[in-house]
C-alpha cells in the first residue's frame, strides 16, 4: 500500500515532504519514512510564508490555506508534487499552482476520516477543468460507487450519493445508531463487505 500510495500521490524519488492537513497524517508520515524520506511537520502550511519560501518534495494542505500561502511567498515555493486535501479544488488554484512551479504535480485527494483516502485525481498538464478538480478513481484497496434509491448505480450525469467501499472504519465507537445508518452492506464487493455512506 505504501508503495501505489507513494507512486500516484508524487512521492516517487522524494526525499523532503512538508505535511500540515491532519487527514494525511498517518499516510504522509509512514509512506515518507518508508522510503527513507525526511518529513517535516508543521501547524500550518503559512509557516513557509513566514521563512520566505521553502523547497522540497511534497507539500500537502488544504486549498484555501495553499491559495493563501501563494499571496505571499508564490515564486518562493518549489515541490515536485501539491497534495491537496479537505476542501474542493478549484481550477483556478491548479492552474496558479501551475503558473508559480512550471512541471509541478497537482494532485487532489479525497476522503474521509472513515474511509481515509478513498480516491485520487492527478491533473496533469493537459487537464483544464471548468470548477474543480473531480475527486478521481478509487485508490488500490477502495471502490466507489455512486447510488440512488435502493443502492442502485445511477448513470452519468445522474445526481446520486457517494458511497466508498474497500478499506473503511468498523463504525463509531459507542454510536450503533448513527454507524448502522452510514455503514451499510457493500452489494457489490466480496461477503461481509461494508461500505461507508458518505
Amino acid at each position: 500500500p505504501c508503495r501505489r500510495g507513494r507512486d500516484r500521490r508524487g512521492h516517487a524519488g522524494s526525499s523532503r515532504v512538508r505535511r500540515s492537513t491532519s487527514t494525511s497524517r498517518f499516510f504522509e508520515t509512514m509512506t515518507t519514512l518508508a522510503f527513507g524520506g525526511t518529513l517535516e511537520v508543521v501547524r500550518d502550511v503559512l509557516v513557509i510564508g513566514e521563512r520566505g519560501g521553502w523547497s522540497g518534495g511534497v507539500i500537502s494542505t488544504v486549498p484555501s490555506v495553499f491559495a493563501e500561502l501563494l499571496d505571499q511567498v508564490g515564486a518562493e515555493i518549489r515541490a515536485d508534487a501539491v497534495v491537496f486535501a479537505g476542501e474542493a479544488l478549484p481550477a483556478s488554484l491548479v492552474e496558479r499552482v501551475r503558473e508559480v512551479m512550471p512541471g509541478v504535480r497537482v494532485i487532489n485527494a479525497y476522503g474521509q476520516t472513515e474511509s481515509f483516502y478513498a480516491t485520487i485525481f492527478s491533473a496533469d498538464e493537459n487537464w483544464s477543468g471548468a470548477a474543480g478538480a473531480p475527486i478521481g478513481a478509487p485508490l488500490g484497496n477502495m471502490r466507489a460507487y455512486v447510488l440512488g434509491p435502493g443502492l442502485k448505480p445511477v448513470g452519468l450525469g445522474v445526481v446520486g450519493e457517494l458511497y466508498v467501499a474497500g478499506n473503511v472504519a468498523r463504525g463509531y465507537l459507542g454510536r450503533a445508531p448513527l454507524t448502522a445508518e452510514r455503514f451499510v452492506a457493500d452489494p457489490y464487493g466480496p461477503a461481509g463487505a461494508r461500505m461507508y455512506r458518505t
